[in-house]
């Protein structure tokens, strides 16, 4: 892919960021039963692009649980993932010391990060219930999370 991530998310042949964001959860997807080695990512991806049926079947309902559990994160910050979003990290309380402050901090981004690409992959492999999140991603500045959903709200639409 090409160094430029603007470029890469916004631009690239939907197989290959498919591909990147299921290798960026293969964690948390095997927390939640789902093991998949690179080489399977890339499959998944490109049967997708190619509008293949999905075949492995717990993929949708894994992405989903990474959401869901991610969403409870936040929710213990007082905060959905849409005001999470626009809430800066001095404005969220349950930290005193720098420490807390950094690992808290930590856990809010990876919570986001989760939720956009789970909610990107859901879409794309079919499921729809995070479009809320995908929309205001793609009408927002945020980033790289902005590009990815829009690339991924492009390739449904």
């Amino acid at each position: 892919m090409p160094l430029d991530r603007e470029h890469t998310f916004a631009n690239a042949p939907i197989d290959e960021l498919l591909s990147v964001l299921l290798r960026q959860l293969k964690r948390p997807l095997a927390t939640h039963g789902v093991t998949i080695t690179d080489a399977d990512a890339e499959r998944l991806a490109q049967d997708c692009a190619a509008g293949k049926p999905l075949t492995l079947t717990t993929l949708v309902p894994a992405l989903v649980a990474v959401v869901t559990e991610s969403e409870g994160v936040l929710a213990k910050m007082g905060l959905t993932f849409i005001e999470a979003l626009d809430t800066p990290m001095d404005q969220v309380s349950g930290w005193e010391t720098t420490a807390e402050f950094l690992e808290l901090a930590n856990e809010k981004s990876n919570a986001e990060l989760r939720i956009t690409l789970g909610a990107a992959l859901a879409l794309a492999f079919g499921d729809g219930r995070f479009i809320t999140y995908l929309n205001h991603l793609a009408s927002g500045d945020y980033g790289d999370e902005s590009l990815i959903a829009g690339h991924i709200l492009r390739f449904v639409g």
